[in-house]
């Protein structure tokens, strides 16, 4: 266990100190305090009760609550400026940003929508041209109508 001791820089003064105190208090006769566990057990609840109520008014405090907001601010400001400088950087190398890439994604899903709809519209017209061949001059219903699966993503 000695050993373990000196794997800790720092720890030999610490416990050189404590051991010189303790032994002192010993030798004036004070002895370690020995109370019944349910009274210590309420010394700490009293003391974590404090501390806890402390804290608590701390936390509420107009001061502590402006210091939070402050440094809120400031990392959202850190941060916009950490993108700002990103996309310009981005934008030098002629590099694609984020927001361009995502414009392109609007733009192709628009187009897709686009297609679903006229693919949709020619297979109506194909079942209807097909209809009047066979001689069933039926016009097709929503029925009728292929139904292309949507892919949920926002349109633009």
């Amino acid at each position: 266990m000695a050993e373990d001791n000196q794997a800790v820089p720092g720890f030999d003064p610490f416990m050189k100190f404590w051991a010189d105190m303790t032994g002192r208090m010993a030798a004036s006769g004070v002895t370690a305090p020995t109370g019944a566990p349910d009274m210590m057990a309420q010394m700490r609840k009293t003391f974590f009760g404090a501390m806890a109520e402390y804290a608590d008014d701390y936390m509420r405090s107009e001061q502590f609550l402006s210091a939070m907001k402050q440094n809120m601010d400031n990392a959202l400001a850190f941060k916009q400026q950490i993108n700002q400088f990103l996309t310009s950087t981005l934008q030098s190398s002629q590099m694609p940003s984020r927001s361009d890439t995502d414009h392109i994604v609007l733009l192709v899903r628009g187009m897709e929508s686009r297609i679903v709809e006229k693919l949709d519209d020619l297979s109506a017209r194909v079942d209807q041209l097909e209809a009047q061949r066979n001689g069933s001059a039926k016009k097709p219903t929503g029925k009728d109508k292929p139904q292309h699966k949507k892919s949920g993503r926002s349109q633009r």
